[in-house]
């Protein structure tokens, strides 16, 4: 035996015992290969299952597709995601300020506001969202801040606010002003 071979097994090793152990590779092997494609089907046997109502595929009639289809169609989709995923952010930011703008139409006539600083508030407002393009889901901290600076001077420039009888009002009144708004 020279000295290469005899670093390649262990010497405690008998010639029996490796000959043992080289059957023994050969033989799980194939079965280590049998596990790996069980799995490797199963998976692509669920990516499918996944994959075909996502794509809005009928799932009865790909019950036969290949795996380099079912690779295809998941790659084809996984492609797709980004430029509508894009498109659903701005939805989401239209439809958040839709909703945004109705609730605050709601509570405007509980603000104690005169009705034409009510209606120029909505038509500011409706003015933002006319002007509003997807590069408004990205404003700056400044913007915000010009207009919550417009609508407190809309507020100011009110002729109806209440006079208060209590001295804790006026302290309230200035804390709402105050007080920062994403509008």
């Amino acid at each position: 035996m020279t000295e290469a071979q005899s670093h390649s097994f262990p010497s405690r090793m008998t010639v029996a015992q490796r000959k043992e152990a080289h059957e023994l590779r050969k033989t799980l092997k194939p079965l280590m290969e049998k596990r790996r494609r069980a799995r490797i089907n199963e998976s692509l046997n669920h990516l499918k299952a996944l994959i075909l109502p996502l794509a809005g595929k009928d799932v009865s009639r790909y019950s036969k597709l290949e795996k380099a289809d079912v690779l295809e169609m998941t790659v084809r989709f996984l492609g797709d995601l980004p430029s509508s995923s894009a498109k659903g952010q701005t939805d989401s930011f239209k439809e958040g300020y839709k909703a945004c703008f109705q609730r605050i139409s709601a509570l405007l006539p509980q603000t104690g506001l005169d009705g034409e600083t009510r209606q120029r508030v909505i038509q500011f407002m409706q003015d933002s969202m006319v002007s509003a393009t997807s590069s408004c889901q990205s404003c700056c901290a400044h913007n915000s801040r010009m207009m919550h600076q417009r609508l407190v001077s809309l507020r100011n420039n009110s002729s109806s606010c209440p006079a208060s009888s209590s001295s804790q009002q006026p302290a309230a009144h200035q804390a709402q002003v105050d007080m920062w708004r994403p509008w």
